[in-house]
């Protein structure tokens, strides 16, 4: 063989290498079998504190067990994020306050081919109710010196957390307890009043939702007459 057949049969030989190389990248570019990964997880939405406590998430594809998995709660990156054999990720929530949250997921494959998925929920307490001081149909209108009355009762779905006071000038820097049952009733004297009387009662109730009641309640005083028909008491004004 003479060098310029060898020349032509190393050209044909390198032609050929090249066409197989071109139809081996051009198989690999053109392969549609292996697709993203595919995420489907749990939507919690609006719930009370403690009714969920965790979001599980599932990855599909061709090769799980490389799948590289980011999972981020409020926008802050979660470490060892990894899917278990069944392809899931359990993202534990317990730790969240009350109010709205995100969660994403970014999922990519060997090929980099990557999938996302979020979600948002709100967490919220339970109802507890508004504080409400409820009076009973006791008399305002006391004659002098005779005794007061003032009863009712303080309704709340939490009795036990309510602070209950009252005061006869200003509420803000004068108080004192309400004597109040577990039931959340009440019952006060005001003995021998000489004179006009307001009461302020103020009612600051919740463990995590707060709500107040206030009332004010004011005792008149009648004045007592003598024969000729003249007052026997001078300090009657009415408040």
């Amino acid at each position: 063989m003479d060098k310029e057949q060898l020349r032509s049969l190393t050209l044909a030989f390198l032609m050929i290498g090249s066409v197989m190389l071109g139809l081996f990248f051009i198989g690999v570019e053109t392969d549609v079998s292996d697709r993203p990964p595919a995420i489907t997880g749990e939507n919690p939405g609006d719930f009370l504190v403690g009714e969920v406590t965790s979001v599980t998430v599932t990855v599909t594809d061709e090769s799980v067990d490389e799948i590289y998995l980011e999972v981020s709660l409020n926008n802050a990156k979660l470490p060892d994020t990894y899917l278990d054999k069944n392809g899931q990720y359990v993202v534990d929530i317990t730790g969240l306050n009350p109010g709205t949250h995100s969660l994403s997921i970014l999922a990519r494959d060997y090929l980099n081919q990557e999938a996302n998925w979020e979600t948002q929920f709100t967490i919220s307490y339970p109802d507890e109710g508004d504080a409400e001081i409820i009076l009973d149909n006791f008399a305002t209108t006391i004659a002098h010196g005779s005794d007061a009355i003032l009863s009712g009762n303080l309704s709340h779905t939490s009795i036990e957390t309510c602070d209950f006071v009252w005061s006869d000038s200003d509420i803000e820097q004068e108080q004192l307890n309400v004597p109040m049952g577990d039931d959340g009733l009440f019952s006060m004297v005001f003995s021998e009043l000489n004179e006009n009387l307001t009461i302020t009662m103020e009612a600051n109730c919740g463990e995590n939702i707060f709500s107040t009641d206030k009332t004010t309640i004011n005792y008149i005083v009648e004045k007592q007459q003598n024969d000729d028909g003249n007052s026997t008491n001078e300090d009657n004004n009415t408040v």
